[in-house]
């Protein structure tokens, strides 16, 4: 299971956008997108989605800064504010530090929205040079969480927890 922000359509749409120009097709199966857990594995979910219902459902939306595009070697991403996501993450990465896999069970280094992926460095850096001389700050709303199932390309959608606070 793969665990995303669920963030504001609207605030969503112009990273959808850049990544449906500038992915490589043939990759590209998905929404921009905002990932806080990779691989939640099959004998954890449902524990773990119960235990993100009773944390995190009586928190508030909130919005994160989206910041300036970076190289991520084959590939862009626009970095977003870590600070008010890392409070969104840490109580389940701690509570389930023991079965997460390592890239899961690590801190964040730099949350983001990939544009670009998988393509030739000099590509990237072309696309990085594009995105960052036309870089304005904004910011996108979270709504909740988003629980998916990897399907090998486009992922299914399994729930959607709303912060209502």
């Amino acid at each position: 299971m793969i665990v995303a922000a669920w963030i504001d359509a609207h605030d969503l749409a112009p990273f959808t956008a850049l990544r449906d120009r500038f992915f490589p097709a043939g990759r590209n199966h998905l929404s921009a997108h905002l990932t806080l857990f990779h691989h939640i594995g099959p004998g954890v979910r449902e524990d773990f989605m119960a235990d993100a219902r009773q944390l995190l459902s009586d928190r508030p939306p909130f919005t994160v800064a989206v910041l300036p595009p970076f190289l991520l070697g084959g590939g862009v991403a626009y970095a977003v504010e870590p600070a008010p996501l890392q409070a969104v993450r840490r109580p389940l990465r701690q509570r389930y530090a023991d079965r997460l896999t390592p890239q899961d069970a690590r801190p964040w280094k730099r949350p983001h929205l990939t544009v670009q992926n998988k393509v030739a460095a000099e590509d990237a850096r072309r696309l990085h040079g594009h995105l960052a001389a036309r870089f304005a700050p904004c910011e996108i709303r979270i709504r909740g969480l988003l629980f998916y199932r990897y399907d090998g390309g486009p992922w299914t959608e399994l729930e959607r927890l709303s912060f209502t606070g």
